[in-house]
């Protein structure tokens, strides 16, 4: 027996949703319908870009001919198949990244580093981040034995090079782009200065916390710095070609995992036995730099601050914008335990800080951050933030003197530009004009603007014209306002200090070679211009006398010196420093009887490769099916609902972003069941589209008094669309989505039917057709080293509706809500309040039973829910049997004190700790005290108005861990005991895996 539907209607509907998407695809280009993207083609790649970036297009093209040759000579290995490389200007951050699978990818950003990156040093930008991308590609493409017979059946699917520690990855990336280029990481002062510290302070980093994601500084930059540094020393030890063998090994690997197997092949000893080796050598080598160092005299501050992480941009406030008498500074901090801002600090004298009176002024995004003053008294500085076409960029803000703007843009808080890319700002002594440092394709220059008298710029322009590529940083007005110190990369790898004449623009290098010299200042008088330079290896600040021309040496440090800042009366430098911890601000006298002459700048440097010969490649209109078609396949045998089956799956998305589709294919002895899904996200709103097959168990029904088995399928079409508005700080989201369902109910029996004996009602055949919109409210904020969340909520509203007009056979109406809030716990670092409210409401034909609320699933299969991230909700009255009370409506509550096995920030519960190269990880535990109220119910009787609602109270241990160096889950180890009727006997202990809200 089978039922009947309304088949023809959903096929009328699949027809007209799929035409209006295929019309909606034909007018529209990749994630914002003003932007027209291009394809440059060469022999060996596809560079697809937007509409203004031709040039660097094509000159990107260029340069990955030219470096596929040289990394295929140094990896001995060139991929076979076409490269395709997206080259985008849709953010201010300098980044890029790579993958092999399904297809070889690379996404570049042409954005060059900001002032105090760490990717710094390179002598062409495009150069350095092509040669690193590639990198990944090449050693990822690597691969043969059975992976490559895998792949050439199924498609790009299992890349044994890929599953491996991320700094084995990004190590040899590292020590590509600097064996291949004059700059790269390996040759940067500033990632030498965090090997040096860990090493001199005790604080190296072991196998374990390289291979894995952790919390300590400097966070996920000791893949790079670690695995960079020493997968460099593996060269220096074992020849340049060593690790083309290890890739060559691996990527023969049925099974990943087997690290120490490769380097063992390729050298005789494990990564252990060369890590120690590696270990024994830097110890050697940074105690004899420390040496030099002392030897010479030591010139250090006293440190004033002790945040650690990133601290910028120190800047010392005039007695008219002071909250006091006490002198204070101002500076960007990011500590990872409070809100990223800049952070007024007072000063019980030039050498100490009352960090306990620190006050968080202005909340700002990004890093560095800079900051100035104007006449007002009031802070100029810049801020990530949305612009109009919802990008993140770079912008001036304005914060009027006695007001605060700690939680963002709202309130006294002033944004003076929008979309216009602007950083560092520096506003002149009179306070009518501004020097900033603005991007645009890859290229930075220096501007200034006027400064209105109500507020906000005007009039920009270019102060100093700068050639494609170049950038300009950090710019500061001379104390009488005529010119302006600035830092300048040019090409081939030039870092200089700059003084630029206000008037005629006319401007003289200060400085000019291959050391980094940065964040110049001047002294109050004028004479001299200070800024950081790393000419001896290590960051210190120098003095560059105008009268003069002679070049001081004014600290001498172990570590590093930057961003000086002088006092109003010339006599204190302030400048940012470094410990293991990071950075943190320090003082000294600004004394010139103390001045060191300064050793002449490094010359040791490679010439940078030869720029290869321009070349025009073909350019055709961007054609998201070159990268959206499928390139892999994936195939699963093994029990289903119906027994034994074989599942197929395939998906795809074009490399711009642009489209995105999957469809999967499930057969099993007595059903058949798939689902196809696209999406489009070229428009300001994100639309989808998906057709769903499936087959699930209902209740049996009785026949002759026998039970016989009943399967619902379903045939449903899914719409949607949905539109984003971030903030600066917070975001929204409206969506609003239409869901059309056939149900067929299907069973068969062979029985002898008895005309006489009562059988339970045939299952019904329905037709649902359901719309519904929602909206979601975000401002939470989690710091690095929470357990939780610790500031702002969450509130979501959704309502959906079906009736005939819906194309429904029944009807339904529901209305559904919830709220999250979270407050920070005044007593101890990082303990939380959190809550959350949530309730909703349904009715009509459906509504019976609607809702169900209950506790965990506690028989869930835990390896199943690991490895394919199978959640539970948040949204349970723990101590109760799942789904223990159904109705047309809940409600329900839960407070939670959440808390770290930790009592200062110094030890903060993370434990952050594996085994050597193991694909084993725990990070840490934390604990939970928690009461769940409510249920759900149909109506609620006046007289007894708290009988539907149900108490749980309890405990949970979180333990957070990571599976295979990529895998990242959290257990939940939970008591909970149920206070009212229909709570489990006793109480229930349960592991599970579950969301936390």
């Amino acid at each position: 027996m089978t039922g009947r539907g309304r088949g023809g209607t959903l096929a009328v509907l699949c027809a007209a949703a799929f035409l209006v998407a295929s019309c909606l695809v034909r007018t529209a280009s990749a994630g914002d319908p003003y932007l027209r993207y291009y394809t440059v083609h060469s022999p060996h790649f596809r560079v697809h870009y937007h509409a203004g970036l031709e040039d660097l297009a094509q000159r990107t093209a260029v340069l990955a001919e030219a470096i596929r040759a040289r990394l295929g000579a140094a990896l001995e290995h060139v991929p076979d198949t076409v490269v395709h490389i997206l080259v985008v200007d849709t953010t201010d951050s300098a980044n890029g990244s790579a993958s092999g699978v399904p297809y070889n990818a690379v996404r570049v950003f042409v954005t060059p580093p900001e002032d105090q990156s760490t990717l710094g040093d390179y002598d062409d930008w495009m150069t350095e981040l092509v040669t690193h991308e590639n990198t990944h590609i090449v050693h990822i493409d690597t691969l043969s034995s059975f992976p490559w017979l895998l792949n050439r059946i199924l498609g790009r699917t299992y890349a044994p090079n890929q599953v491996q520690p991320h700094w084995v990855l990004e190590g040899l990336a590292v020590a590509m782009e600097s064996r291949l280029t004059s700059g790269g990481r390996l040759r940067s002062s500033i990632f030498d200065m965090y090997l040096r510290a860990d090493v001199l302070e005790g604080n190296l980093a072991g196998l374990d916390e390289m291979s894995h994601d952790v919390r300590r500084w400097p966070g996920g930059d000791i893949w790079y710095l670690y695995g960079g540094k020493f997968i460099g020393w593996i060269h220096e030890q074992y020849g340049p070609d060593v690790f083309a063998a290890v890739a060559q090994d691996y990527g023969e690997n049925v099974f990943p995992w087997g690290l120490n197997r490769s380097i063992f092949h390729a050298t005789g000893r494990t990564y252990p036995e060369l890590y120690d080796g590696w270990v024994a050598t830097l110890r050697e080598k940074y105690g004899k730099q420390r040496a030099s160092v002392i030897a010479r005299g030591l010139r250090e501050g006293t440190r004033l601050t002790h945040e650690g992480d990133t601290a910028t941009s120190p800047r010392f406030v005039p007695p008219c914008a002071r909250k006091g008498k006490r002198e204070e500074l101002v500076y960007y901090r990011d500590n990872a335990h409070d809100l990223p801002g800049l952070y007024r600090v007072p000063l019980e004298s030039r050498s100490v800080a009352n960090e306990a009176d620190a006050e968080l002024v202005a909340r700002a995004a990004g890093s560095p951050r800079n900051v100035s003053f104007d006449a007002e008294c009031g802070m100029v500085f810049d801020s990530v933030a949305p612009s109009v076409r919802r990008r993140f960029f770079d912008d001036l803000h304005y914060q009027p003197l006695g007001t605060t703007s700690p939680f963002g843009h709202r309130g006294s808080r002033e944004r003076w530009t929008t979309s216009l890319r602007a950083r560092s700002p520096d506003v002149s002594p009179d306070g009518r004009r501004i020097v900033f440092s603005q991007n645009h394709a890859g290229t930075l220059t220096l501007r200034i603007a006027d400064v209105r008298p109500e507020g906000g710029i005007e009039h920009v322009r270019a102060l100093v014209p700068s050639a494609a590529g170049e950038a300009a940083f950090s710019p500061r007005f001379s104390p009488d306002g005529l010119k302006v110190a600035y830092s300048a990369w040019t090409r081939g790898g030039y870092r200089d200090v700059r003084v630029v004449d206000v008037k005629s623009g006319r401007f003289f290098d200060v400085t000019h070679d291959r050391a980094h010299d940065a964040q110049p200042t001047w002294t109050p008088d004028g004479r001299y211009v200070v800024w950081s330079s790393d000419r001896t290896g290590i960051a210190n600040l120098y003095a560059y006398e105008l009268s003069t021309g002679r070049i001081s040496q004014v600290t001498n440090v172990v570590n590093g010196a930057y961003m000086p800042e002088l006092a109003a009366d010339g006599r204190t430098v302030f400048y940012v420093g470094y410990t293991s911890a990071g950075y943190d601000l320090f003082s000294m006298p600004f004394d010139e009887r103390r001045f060191l002459p300064a050793l002449p700048p490094p010359d040791d440097r490679p010439e940078p490769p030869p720029e290869p010969p321009r070349v025009r490649y073909p350019v055709t209109t961007y054609d998201p099916w070159d990268t959206m078609r499928p390139f892999a396949y994936a195939l699963d045998v093994g029990p289903g609902t119906w027994g034994e089956g074989i599942s197929a799956r395939v998906s795809g998305s074009d490399i711009a972003g642009l489209h995105s589709f999957g469809a999967s294919l499930n057969y099993q002895p007595t059903a058949v069941t798939g689902a196809v899904s696209y999406a489009y996200n070229g428009l300001p709103a994100s639309l989808t589209l998906s057709g769903v097959r499936s087959i699930f168990p209902r209740a049996p029904i009785l026949v002759g008094g026998a039970p016989v088995a009943v399967r619902d399928e379903a045939i449903s079409l899914n719409t949607g669309v949905s539109y984003s508005m971030p903030g600066e700080f917070d975001g929204q989201t409206v969506s609003l989505t239409y869901s059309a369902a056939e149900h067929q109910a299907r069973y068969s029996t062979s029985l002898v039917l008895d005309p006489y004996t009562v059988s339970r009602a045939r299952p019904d055949t329905s037709f649902q057709g359901s719309i519904r919109a929602g909206w979601r409210y975000s401002s939470v904020f989690r710091p690095l080293f929470g357990v939780s969340p610790e500031r702002g909520f969450t509130l979501a509203v959704a309502a959906s509706y079906q009736s005939p007009a819906t194309l429904s056979s029944a009807t339904l109406a529901t209305f559904e809500g919830r709220f999250t809030g979270y407050l920070r716990a005044p007593w101890l670092e990082h303990h939380v309040f959190a809550v959350s409210l949530a309730g909703g409401s349904a009715s009509g034909d459906y509504a019976r039973g609607f809702y169900s609320t209950g506790g965990f699933i506690d028989t869930q299969d835990l390896y199943d829910s690991i490895t394919n991230a199978l959640y539970q909700s948040s949204v349970v009255i723990r101590g109760y049997r799942p789904g223990a009370f159904f109705g047309r409506q809940y409600n329900l509550g839960t407070l939670e004190y959440r808390f770290p096995f930790a009592w200062n920030r110094h030890d903060v519960g993370w434990i952050d700790r594996g085994v050597s190269t193991l694909p084993f990880f725990l990070h840490g535990f934390w604990g939970t005290l928690f009461a769940d109220y409510g249920g759900a119910y149909d109506v609620i009787d006046p007289r007894d108005a708290l009988r539907p609602f149900h108490l749980g109270v309890g405990a949970e241990l979180y333990v957070s861990f990571t599976l295979g160096y990529f895998l990242n889950s959290t257990l939940r180890l939970g008591y909970a005991k149920g206070l009212s009727d229909g709570a489990i006997p006793g109480s229930q202990t349960y592991v599970v895996l579950a969301a936390s809200f």
